[in-house]
């Protein structure tokens, strides 16, 4: 086998659960010499592909892949970095996900997203919506100019089969407090379904947002703030990578 399939196997050692390792650790699931596997981390370190832990024995990722996982993610088209992150969230949420974008003041679905619990109210890719209806459209809503949603908002929204009564006003200002916050929240009280949503640059020009939609027994109070948390979180690193000035402006909770 040659070095570089060696290095190879070296690097995919490495995980979030075994973040550092140590030239023990690799040479017995290697099952090469012990010099061997020095020679290699020795080259992998100059490469900047590892680096030694400070004061220690052990060697974790180097800043190298570091830069070339940045590369990597920086190509990768938005939607698909979104499909990614909502794929992620349904494994620790009861919910189902939503991608859409605005068409005048409606909402197309682009993609659903089942979880493992089921949601009273569905919309398939291609349904339509009036935007102000759902907590993805109004995330959509609030980052467009106050001058074009001072000419597309009616006088009064409404929609009979969802909980949405309110004025002009009062949907301009809660347009305002979403994008002073980051997301939107509805809790729909006549489908008993709640959802959380957020909003990205897609880089070509049009906005995409995303949103998890549950059963409103299905995730409790503290949950939720833990949930809005990470759609934010994931929505600030989509943003920050795809140069959506609105999240490389804002600071959320790391790590």
């Amino acid at each position: 086998m040659s070095s570089l399939q060696n290095a190879l196997r070296l690097l995919a050692q490495f995980s979030a659960d075994r973040t550092e390792l140590r030239v023990t650790d690799l040479a017995e699931v290697l099952s090469l010499p012990k010099s061997s596997v020095s020679r290699l981390l020795k080259e992998l370190t100059e490469a900047g592909l590892v680096e030694r832990e400070a004061g220690g024995r052990a060697f974790r990722i180097g800043p190298e892949l570091f830069r070339l996982g940045h590369l990597y993610r920086v190509r990768v088209p938005v939607q698909e970095r979104v499909d990614e992150v909502c794929q992620e969230l349904l494994k620790r949420y009861p919910a189902t996900a939503y991608l859409a974008v605005l068409r005048g003041f409606e909402l197309v679905v682009l993609r659903r997203h089942e979880g493992w619990h089921p949601v009273r109210y569905i919309m398939e890719p291609g349904d339509t919506i009036p935007a102000f209806a759902t907590a993805v459209g109004r995330a959509l809503l609030a980052r467009l100019p106050m001058e074009t949603l001072e000419e597309i908002v009616p006088d009064h929204l409404t929609l009979d089969y969802r909980d949405v009564d309110a004025s002009r006003q009062e949907m301009l200002d809660e347009l305002v407090a979403i994008r002073e916050r980051g997301c939107a929240l509805m809790d729909d009280r006549k489908l008993r379904v709640a959802a959380i949503g957020v909003a990205v640059s897609s880089g070509t020009g049009r906005d995409l947002g995303f949103a998890l939609s549950f059963a409103t027994e299905a995730i409790a109070t503290a949950d939720r703030i833990v949930l809005e948390e990470d759609l934010m979180e994931a929505a600030w690193e989509i943003g920050r990578l795809s140069g959506d000035p609105y999240w490389q402006h804002r600071t959320v909770r790391q790590g």
